[in-house]
């Protein structure tokens, strides 16, 4: 009878959706858009080098000038990135800046995205290989959703010449041909 009780007991726990579960600590930047305001939330940054910093606030900037870098040891595999739309809106593209694009050097030395699995609340799940090229690519949902938010999460890296740091510059949504 006990041993059914903790059968009982571990169903009920993994039966938690995972929207209820505790998040890790996350940090966050918004921007406001003309559709929504974006929230750009990551699980780690990379402690800052002299004046270059490398939080969510990379994404709120011009692309390719700064870009958001994992802080974990080791290549960030299971990081995340996860983009909060307030209100919901409706996406079917993103456009993804690998790497730290400020020069050649800082793209070479840093790991970039190679797997990424793309997430979204309303139950939208993709993986796909993203080339390593310095310019953006455009990764597209099978269909077009109306999600609270989007997760890519690092499943693979191509690595960078001089260390583990993985970055990307930037993740924008494209909202207009969808929001009109």
């Amino acid at each position: 009878m006990v041993f059914r009780s903790l059968l009982a007991a571990v169903f009920v726990i993994s039966a938690v959706p995972a929207s209820a579960q505790p998040k890790p600590k996350e940090e966050c930047a918004a921007q406001n858009g003309q559709f929504a305001e974006v929230q750009y939330c990551v699980n780690s940054v990379l402690a800052p080098e002299g004046e270059n910093k490398f939080g969510p606030e990379a994404f709120t900037q011009s692309e390719g000038k700064q870009a958001w870098c994992e802080g974990v040891v080791g290549y960030g595999i299971g990081e995340t990135v996860t983009l909060r739309f307030k209100p919901a809106i409706r996406v079917q593209e993103f456009s993804f800046l690998n790497g730290n694009p400020a020069t050649d050097d800082t793209y070479k030395n840093n790991s970039r995205v190679k797997l990424v699995r793309v997430q979204t609340s309303d139950g939208l799940a993709i993986a796909l290989t993203l080339p390593d090229k310095k310019d953006a690519h455009v990764i597209k949902l099978p269909r077009a959703a109306k999600p609270q938010w989007v997760r890519f999460t690092i499943l693979d890296v191509y690595p960078g010449a001089r260390g583990s740091d993985t970055c990307i510059a930037g993740i924008s949504p494209n909202l207009e041909q969808l929001n009109k």
